[in-house]
């Protein structure tokens, strides 16, 4: 989670919203890494997440199911999806999105289902995890504004 806290901060840093994730194997390699790319991309679909999974998917194929997604904060419905269809076996998450949601004041703009809700609607629910270093990563929302592409 560290280490993706620091891709989130280096986002940041250039003006992309403070998100950061990464997949790892069971052996605790590093297999790919990803922050939010909209304002880079112009593309609100390139979500942390899903840029993770896709890059992961490049390099492994479609079946991801050796590996755990650690995200700053917990998936929105796009980025679960995207974990969940390529058969991630679990997602570990900071900050819960009702938390930088609050942070913001509102202006972070996401659908707030909760992971825990999608992860029992999914029918193969896959490992879940919460909160690991949450306040840590929340701490780049506080007082921020989502960027826009």
């Amino acid at each position: 989670m560290l280490r993706a806290l620091e891709i989130a901060l280096a986002a940041q840093a250039e003006g992309e919203p403070p998100f950061g994730a990464l997949l790892v194997n069971s052996s605790g390699e590093i297999v790919a890494e990803a922050s939010d790319d909209v304002r880079r991309g112009g593309d609100f679909s390139l979500h942390a997440e899903v840029n993770v999974v896709r890059r992961a998917c490049q390099k492994l194929g479609p079946d991801l199911s050796d590996c755990t997604l650690y995200t700053t904060v917990e998936p929105c419905p796009m980025c679960f999806t995207s974990a969940w269809l390529a058969h991630v076996h679990g997602i570990v998450f900071g900050a819960s999105m009702e938390a930088v949601f609050l942070a913001t004041g509102g202006q972070q703009r996401e659908l707030r289902v909760p992971a825990a809700q999608m992860n029992a609607l999914s029918g193969e629910p896959l490992v879940l995890r919460n909160g690991v270093l949450a306040q840590r990563c929340l701490a780049p929302f506080q007082g921020t504004v989502r960027a826009e592409p």
